[in-house]
């Protein structure tokens, strides 16, 4: 039996049993797309999470902490020297950068609107490592650091409350901080933590708002080099430390160094349990419409049974019965592929414009559109496989009886 025969008898059947062709059809499209739009939801869901867990877990803290074994040292605060050992004394490979920081409580005044917000002062790395960005203006260099410049970066709450979220209305205007005036240079992008925060220099942070002269700073953040190095800092950091603290012992450190790796693992984990999950469903799916499928072919081979009685009767082997079957099998299920695909990439490339971005947008791979194609026409030949061997099988003289 050539193709074309098998393709017009594919056809053919395909409109004397309309409704069920239809039904197992309709099963296969759904299964086909169903594989389409859920992995691009999990592309779209991973790669942004995983951005920005990554980002999360590269900012380490320094805190000052009471000993946890008796004996020990009571809370101590962190001075310059801490920094100052971080930055001179740490592995290059393992540890990219050291930022000092001092926080506070204070009061923001924008002509007669006020607030209150936390600001923190700190140098020109801090914005790289806690993985904000700027939404407007600048972040302030490292010469207006030095020479303590009274200028300020604002979160988006704040310019919310200030400026009622005209961010670029807040850049250049002059703001007071506590009793003193400060020259806002930029805004930065909403992230969620630190919304409610103010960066300034701080040489700024101590003339001006927490006490000049002082040396003890709030917290350290350290930047590993890579993700995948956060472990091998974490150790740098505390052997640095204890030989600055003069520690003999893990249980007598005054200092305690912390990450988001444990967190971050914990939200990849459920990161691989919703893939599994769209795994599973999309299998589930499959299988249905395989079943389907397979289903309709049965109930062909059985309406069927006197023309495969005739065509064996005039000499149609067994292997050309087995192959039409199977190739209107897999016609069946591969035109419901290209169906399933267009409406597929279709559902995609809709949400793609209608969903919002917090949660990730879909992101749809040549990768899933081939694979979903594929499993369509392995659905034709695994679905088509058992009807056309019993068709095949069938002894002539019984089908012509039938």
């Amino acid at each position: 039996m050539h193709f074309v025969e098998a393709f017009r008898i594919a056809l053919h059947c395909m409109r004397t049993g309309r409704l069920r062709t239809a039904l197992t059809m309709l099963g296969i499209v759904l299964s086909v797309s169903l594989v389409i739009v859920l992995s691009a939801l999990n592309n779209g869901l991973n790669n942004t999470y995983q951005g920005a867990f990554n980002m999360f877990t590269r900012f380490i803290t320094v805190v000052p902490s009471a000993a946890a074994l008796p004996g020990g040292s009571s809370r101590r605060l962190l001075m310059d020297a801490d920094v100052a050992a971080l930055r001179k004394d740490r592995d290059p490979s393992v540890i990219a950068g050291v930022v000092p920081m001092i926080q506070g409580q204070a009061g923001m005044r924008n002509r007669a609107i006020v607030c209150n917000a936390n600001v923190i002062g700190t140098s020109a790395g801090y914005l790289w490592m806690s993985g904000q960005s700027i939404a407007a203006g600048s972040m302030f260099t490292d010469e207006q650091y030095n020479r303590n410049a009274r200028v300020v970066v604002l979160g988006s709450t704040i310019v919310d409350y200030l400026f009622g979220g005209n961010a670029r209305a807040a850049v250049g205007s002059e703001i007071l901080i506590g009793r003193q005036e400060f020259d806002v240079i930029g805004t930065l992008v909403p992230f969620g933590t630190g919304d409610n925060s103010a960066l300034i220099p701080m040489p700024a942070a101590r003339s001006y708002l927490y006490g000049a002269g002082q040396h003890s700073i709030s917290a350290i953040g350290v930047a590993p080099s890579d993700v995948s190095q956060v472990t091998a800092a974490v150790h740098d950091i505390n052997r640095i430390m204890d030989q600055q603290h003069d520690i003999t012992a893990p249980g007598l450190r005054d200092f305690s160094v912390s990450s988001a790796q444990l967190p971050a693992e914990g939200a990849n984990v459920l990161l691989k349990v919703l893939a599994w999950l769209t795994v599973g469903a999309t299998g589930i799916a499959l299988f249905i419409g395989t079943l389907g499928l397979a289903n309709i072919m049965l109930i062909t081979v059985t309406d069927r049974t006197s023309e495969i009685g005739i065509r064996r009767a005039v000499g149609a082997c067994r292997a050309a019965i087995l192959r039409q079957f199977l190739i209107e099998s897999v016609l069946i299920a591969g035109i419901s592929g290209m169906i399933g695909v267009t409406a597929g990439v279709g559902l995609v490339m809709i949400s793609q414009r209608l969903l919002p971005s917090t949660y990730g947008l879909p992101e749809m791979s040549m990768e899933s559109v081939g694979l979903a194609f594929g499993l369509s026409l392995l659905i034709g030949l695994i679905a088509g496989g058992y009807p056309a061997l019993r068709a095949a099988r069938l002894c002539p003289m019984d089908a012509l009886r039938y």
